[in-house]
């Protein structure tokens, strides 16, 4: 097993501690997320889809399509051995720890990229593409993001390390998750690839959700203290193929918790179900209104709002209601956000008004 020691100890934590010195925005990076439908490409949920931030290693999608449509014409082999050049073994961690003068498989470099998110790999996979410049692969990164369709990124490196040209948006990204699905199905399993082993090193995938949550099977994570913690995840469940990306998130746990309220909110929504909120606490009245479900029966106005109860069991409220108004007086407030109470039967319900 190969372990850090004396100064690339010191260097790892030097770049923690510069990064979070340096940019007191760390932790108001600008947020973004997308959830769609990997087959058809429609926009289930999105929130500020479009902003202009930093891709992170999200980047090392792009360098995989090029690698993969290298492989599907011959222009390179799964087996084929790769030089490493003295700029590929320089890249700053993550990495596989590569050295100038040997050489890397294509399969084990794209299995560094998807587990380890090694920039060394990227780059050696840059070079092979690109002429031997990494310059001139991002050129084509470039090219290739407009042909398919995502209007608002633009490669600098093949890594995604901090370079300020290099930008993309929650929607760009989920057209290149879905690309990558949809254009090479054969390669994709490469990014459920949970570890990797090389050299003695075994190498975990970044991807939390792997193995978590149901139906999870790829794709990256990213992080730049630009950009904040990243996800491209996709999910299949009955035939069904969600894609979502989240950007900007506050830390890898805050991240991997939107991602998957994302994807089962998704699949919830799909199957006609509803949606249920956390421990029987709304944080707004649009929480609440989101679970509501109006009968067709006009006479009736039934309105159900589904939630967790504190013991983690689903319940629901559900009651011959005649607006909104009716339901809202059965919500008992607290001191912190409003809980859902059962109406009494017994006596006329009291108005009451809450501030």
């Amino acid at each position: 097993m190969r372990t850090l020691k004396g100064p690339a100890i010191g260097i790892v934590w030097l770049f923690i501690v510069l990064c979070t010195l340096m940019n007191p925005s760390l932790w108001a990076v600008k947020s973004a997320s997308i959830v769609i439908c990997a087959e058809t490409g429609k926009v289930y949920s999105s929130s500020n889809p479009d902003v202009i931030t930093h891709p992170a290693s999200l980047t090392k999608m792009m360098t995989l399509y090029l690698t993969f449509q290298a492989l599907r014409e011959g222009r390179l082999r799964l087996d084929q051995k790769l030089p490493v050049s003295k700029h590929a073994a320089q890249q700053a961690p993550c990495s596989l720890w590569l050295k100038q003068g040997t050489s890397i498989a294509v399969r084990h470099a794209i299995l560094g990229l998807v587990t380890k998110s090694a920039n060394d790999a990227s780059v050696v996979l840059a070079e092979a593409l690109g002429k031997g410049s990494e310059a001139h692969f991002a050129k084509l990164m470039t090219q290739q993001a407009r042909k398919l369709g995502m209007s608002k990124t633009i490669f600098a490196n093949a890594s995604g390390l901090p370079n300020k040209k290099q930008v993309t948006t929650a929607r760009d990204m989920a057209t290149l998750s879905r690309a990558l699905y949809r254009h090479f199905p054969e390669y994709f399993k490469f990014f459920k690839e949970k570890q990797f082993a090389y050299k003695g090193t075994v190498h975990k995938n970044h991807n939390h959700l792997l193995g978590k949550v149901e139906g999870v099977d790829g794709i990256k994570t990213g992080f730049i203290c630009a950009s904040g913690f990243n996800l491209a995840a996709s999910m299949v469940r009955d035939n069904r193929r969600i894609i979502a990306v989240v950007l900007g998130g506050e830390s890898i746990k805050a991240r991997d918790k939107k991602m998957t309220h994302l994807l089962e909110t998704t699949y919830a929504s799909l199957k006609g179900q509803p949606v249920p909120q956390k421990k029987g606490k709304y944080a707004s009245i649009g929480d609440l209104i989101h679970t509501i479900d109006t009968s067709d029966d006009s006479s009736q106005r039934t309105q159900k709002a589904v939630y967790l109860s504190q013991n983690g069991s689903v319940e629901s409220l559900e009651v011959a209601y005649k607006s909104l108004d009716d339901l809202f007086d059965n919500i008992a407030p607290t001191k912190t956000k409003p809980q859902l109470k059962k109406p009494s039967s017994k006596g006329k319900k009291k108005k009451r008004r809450s501030h």
